[in-house]
């Protein structure tokens, strides 16, 4: 994604099922990611270019605690499957009209006068990764926390004329701040 758009931003919420005192439990989490372009590339040979590519993802992960459940600083792995809404919105080219770039979804000749549109779908994916928490009371405790996303896509098929096509799999790699209670 960092060849293509700029460092994103986005909310989570979740939900974590986890016994007191257990060091395994079960989340569910609901994201939402928005990225701008990246305007220090060039992009199909544009003169003008913007877009932007948003996702919500649905996660279900298992944690697992790696210190015991009293220590001040808890240390826990995360893992699990989910479900990605991922697209991508061309607003504004202006430039020879061919563009073939599987991370955009697309790929063929396009009028170099309007607004491409958008593209995008529900995919399969997974994420893993670990974090830190930092005990605030009884109750609460401050995160950071770091996951690896793999997001599988469709194939977009080659354009004669544009060049060739690909996968449109998609990585990501969040670093997330955040309060839990």
């Amino acid at each position: 994604i960092g060849e293509h758009f700029e460092t994103g931003w986005g909310p989570a919420i979740g939900v974590t099922f986890q016994p007191a005192g257990a060091r395994l439990g079960f989340q569910f989490e609901y994201a939402y990611r928005y990225f701008s372009v990246n305007e220090d590339i060039p992009i199909f040979g544009a003169t003008n270019f913007d877009a932007n590519h948003t996702t919500h993802q649905l996660d279900f992960n298992l944690i697992v605690d790696l210190t015991p459940p009293d220590a001040p600083i808890r240390f826990y792995v995360a893992a699990g499957p989910g479900a990605y809404h991922r697209s991508v919105e061309i607003t504004e080219y202006v430039g020879t009209g061919i563009i073939c770039d599987p991370f955009w979804y697309v790929c063929g000749t396009y009028p170099i006068e309007g607004v491409l549109g958008s593209r995008g779908g529900w995919d399969f994916g997974f994420n893993i990764g670990a974090g830190v928490g930092f005990r605030i009371g009884e109750s609460a405790e401050f995160y950071v926390e770091s996951r690896y996303h793999w997001v599988g896509g469709p194939e977009i098929p080659a354009d004669a004329i544009a060049g060739a096509g690909g996968s449109t799999d998609g990585q990501y790699l969040p670093l997330t701040f955040g309060v839990r209670f």
